[in-house]
C-alpha cells in the first residue's frame, strides 16, 4: 500500500511538472547609440548602416550576444528591422553593421533615426 501511495503521488508531480511547466521567454534588452553612419560594402556593393554603440551599450551588447551563442537574435530600431542573424560566437567592439537590403534613401533614413542617445532592440528570438 505504501509503495502504490509513492507511486501516485510520482505520478502526480511528473503531470503537474508537464502541466505547470513555465514556457521559455525571449530576451530583450535596450541599447543606447553613439553613432551612425551609412556606407556601400566594399564587396558586395549593398547599402550599409553602421552603428556604434556607448561605452555602456557596447558592454550590455558583448554580455547579450556572448548569453545567445548559437540563437537567432533580431536588431530593431522602434518596429524596423535593421537586422536578422544567427550568433556564432561573442562580439565584441560594439559596432554593429546592418545590411537589411536598404536601398541608399532607406540607408540614409535609418541612420538619420540613429543618433546620439537613440535606443536600439536586441531580442533573442528563441527558434
Amino acid at each position: 500500500m505504501k509503495n502504490i501511495r509513492h507511486a501516485c503521488f510520482a505520478l502526480l508531480a511528473a503531470f503537474l511538472a508537464a502541466t505547470l511547466s513555465i514556457p521559455a521567454c525571449a530576451e530583450s534588452i535596450n541599447v543606447e547609440v553613439q553613432s551612425s553612419s551609412v556606407e556601400r560594402d566594399k564587396t558586395t556593393n549593398e547599402v550599409v548602416v553602421t552603428i556604434e554603440l556607448t561605452p555602456e551599450g557596447k558592454t550590455a551588447f558583448e554580455n547579450f550576444t556572448q548569453r545567445n551563442v548559437g540563437r537567432s537574435i533580431e536588431i530593431r530600431v522602434g518596429s524596423t528591422v535593421l537586422l536578422k542573424a544567427r550568433l556564432v560566437e561573442k562580439i565584441s567592439g560594439g559596432i554593429i553593421r546592418a545590411n537589411t537590403k536598404f536601398n541608399e534613401d532607406e540607408g540614409r533614413k535609418v541612420a538619420a533615426q540613429l543618433t546620439r542617445g537613440t535606443m536600439i532592440t536586441l531580442e533573442d528570438k528563441l527558434d
